[in-house]
């Protein structure tokens, strides 16, 4: 039976929902003192959220080019339908390259695959893959702002060194309240359009991007 994309947004919300509650009881009640503590719980929410990105993305893709059920009820077509998880993985890999599909065959592995949440790369798999709900697919990804930050500050988290906090400090002239100490700070910065966290815009963001790309 075909997968309703409601049913991913659905999930998806649930766990920003988790997320977003966890951020609140952090500022209101911040149970790490250290800095140490500070840093690694702010890199676990940044990284979590990344994390929920990216798997709404996958999932996104591989249910709507097997023929899921948009939120509209339309049944999804494309030409990879019969294809299996991992060789959608495979093609979606290849797109994300700029690479011919040719013979198709499934990846081995979760790690062979490209990321997922990646603007970049995830605008050439949904252009390419040749969903018939890629117009609400695109649509969704046109509406992401601020996930390329999202993604700079997991990605600075995770490896710290000259380039990545180059890459930070270079971020800041979109925002206001800009200090920190460790890329996560980034997500307590303030977001000029909003006047709240950026936090909050990643996570209004991602929320907006799913309800217009489940259509």
């Amino acid at each position: 039976m075909p997968t309703s994309l409601k049913t991913l947004r659905l999930k998806l919300q649930r766990r920003l929902l988790v997320l977003d509650r966890g951020f609140d009881r952090h500022l209101i009640d911040p149970v790490a003192v250290q800095r140490v503590d500070k840093y690694a719980l702010q890199e676990g929410y940044v990284s979590a959220l990344w994390q929920a990105w990216c798997s709404f993305c996958r999932e996104l893709l591989i249910h709507s080019t097997q023929g899921a059920i948009t939120a509209s009820g339309v049944n999804a077509t494309s030409p990879h339908s019969a294809c299996g998880e991992m060789e959608i993985a495979y093609v979606a890999k290849r797109l994300s390259n700029r690479l011919s599909v040719n013979a198709i065959r499934p990846l081995v592995g979760g790690h062979q695959e490209h990321t997922w949440g990646d603007l970049s790369k995830l605008n050439l798999v949904a252009s390419g893959i040749g969903c018939s709900n890629a117009s609400s697919i695109l649509s969704g990804l046109s509406a992401c702002l601020r996930i390329e930050d999202l993604q700079l500050c997991r990605n600075a988290s995770a490896h710290i060194s000259k380039s990545t906090i180059q890459s930070v400090r270079a971020s800041k002239v979109r925002y206001q309240n800009t200090s920190f100490r460790h890329p996560s700070d980034m997500m307590s910065w303030v977001d000029p359009v909003s006047s709240d966290f950026l936090w909050k815009s990643w996570m209004e963001e991602i929320e907006l991007a799913a309800d217009l790309a489940i259509q």
